[in-house]
């Protein structure tokens, strides 16, 4: 049989910015390309920009993740002005993240991945684009109500991030130095009561929905393991009195676990739309860039590399190296961990908010140097994120990102590795070329966000592709 392609376009549900090229040959795949079709240019715009403006502009890179990125903006801020966080403050700021893991495992699981195995009965909004539902009629409609409630939920979970950071997304609260305002005696009261709400829901009907899913999807247990490297820069861990509440910085590269070392990072742009005196270089080197008309180059994405090597990041990575998960590494099982995820998030929340002194004032005034530089390395939602800056005539002169889906879906490089991503589906059997589910299902299982960004809907314009040919 010759060889057919499929396009995907776009691939995520949160915004219209991914595509994927698939070459099925035989019915498995034979070549992927990921690409990411939109230049975030949030780094040149902070070029130039007081230091502080960082905490408030990254978070507008992502509507669903934003607080992620006030948070490693935090830390690069707080290590280039040598400040120590006092542990209320860090407590206050990590039940902030907190919060926000759990609305996103929760969206992503039931408004991003579960429509992919479950016919959502009365959603007038979504049509699937394959026929694949296995699942029993009285355990798919109680999916489909939690699909509908979980709406809900997450929507408690943005509530409780607002109580603290001022709104949400976008937050007021994260800064260096912890947050901008004391916490009362009312307030742990009320997050503890929101928080037992959202837990609940998590126990009773999210971890067990996603069991059902893989009870009658088993074989997605073998699809979608890629290289088997996983990196985690850390999460909840070496606080002072607690020590680590979840995961330490490791790596796994098939040797058992490492510590990480930051020093192992470099980017590589050979297949990315950026140009640079040199096609790889450590994040706090250079800013690549942008070059559209690039040759042999075919997404916005870079491939961040660690000793040479693809990384997967991610809640499964986490729960891997935290010791947490043993069973292994596929579609499935990234759909188990994010459940399983939000389960230990809950509990290390409810373990912060233990730890409150309502009435601590973390803010005082920063000095800024002339020139300085720092790192804020963090795990977040999707898995690693850094932020590098540079101060100079106490302006930010410059400034690089790599978010968790950089790591992931990054393109191939120089020495012939493909992306995370691209690599997991390489030699998935594709039972219906036409309607080609595994894709979908095996990229959506790592949370893919290019971007998010404004939607507009026009009435009568298709708003997916799926071309096969």
């Amino acid at each position: 049989m010759s060889k057919r392609k499929i396009i995907i376009n776009p691939l995520t549900r949160i915004s219209g910015f991914m595509e994927v090229d698939v070459t099925v040959e035989k019915n498995k795949v034979v070549d992927v390309k990921t690409k990411g079709n939109m230049l975030r240019g949030f780094e040149q715009m902070l070029v130039g920009r007081s230091p502080f403006d960082a905490v408030y502009f990254t978070q507008r890179i992502c509507g669903i993740c934003s607080a992620a990125h006030s948070m490693a903006s935090s830390l690069a801020l707080e290590d280039a002005l040598g400040i120590e966080v006092v542990e209320q403050g860090r407590y206050l700021r990590d039940i902030i993240h907190c919060c926000e893991f759990l609305q996103n495992h929760i969206r992503h699981t039931y408004q991003y991945t579960v429509p992919d195995f479950v016919k959502i009965e009365q959603n007038p909004l979504f049509q699937s684009d394959h026929d694949d539902f296995r699942i029993p009629q009285l355990i798919s409609s109680r999916i489909s109500t939690h699909y509908f409630e979980s709406l809900t939920i997450s929507r408690l979970a943005h509530r409780m991030l607002a109580v603290l950071g001022g709104k949400a997304p976008h937050n007021h609260g994260v800064f260096i130095g912890g947050v901008t305002t004391q916490v009362t005696a009312e307030t742990i009261v009320q997050l503890a009561s929101i928080l037992k709400q959202v837990t609940q829901f998590i126990e009773e009907k999210m971890i067990p929905d996603v069991y059902d899913i893989a009870k009658y999807y088993p074989e997605y247990y073998r699809f979608g393991g890629g290289y088997g490297n996983l990196l985690t820069f850390g999460a909840f861990d070496q606080y002072k009195e607690l020590g680590t509440l979840y995961v330490d910085p490791l790596v796994s590269m098939n040797r058992g676990f490492e510590p990480f070392e930051e020093a192992k990072i470099k980017e590589k742009i050979e297949y990315s739309w950026y140009r640079s005196k040199t096609e790889e270089y450590k994040p706090d080197e250079t800013m690549a860039e942008p070059d559209r008309g690039k040759e042999k180059a075919y997404s916005w994405v870079k491939a961040p590399r660690y000793d040479g090597k693809p990384m997967e990041v991610g809640p499964l990575a986490r729960l891997i190296l935290s010791g947490a998960y043993t069973n292994g590494i596929s579609a499935m099982d990234r759909t188990l961990a994010r459940a399983l995820e939000a389960r230990k998030i809950a509990g290390i929340m409810e373990t912060l908010l233990g730890r409150l002194v309502p009435g601590v004032d973390v803010q005082k005034k920063y000095e800024l140097p002339d020139e300085t530089e720092g790192r804020g390395l963090t795990d977040t939602t999707r898995g690693a994120l850094g932020h590098w800056l540079k101060i100079k005539n106490k302006k930010l002169s410059f400034y690089q990102i790599i978010t968790p889906s950089t790591w992931d879906f990054s393109t191939k490089d120089d020495q012939g590795y493909r992306g995370v991503a691209e690599e997991s589906l390489m030699g998935t059997p594709i039972q219906n070329v036409d309607q080609p589910a595994e894709i979908g299902r095996i990229l959506r299982s790592f949370d893919p966000c290019m971007s998010c960004a404004t939607h507009v809907y026009v009435p009568g314009k298709k708003v997916k592709t799926i071309q096969v040919f």
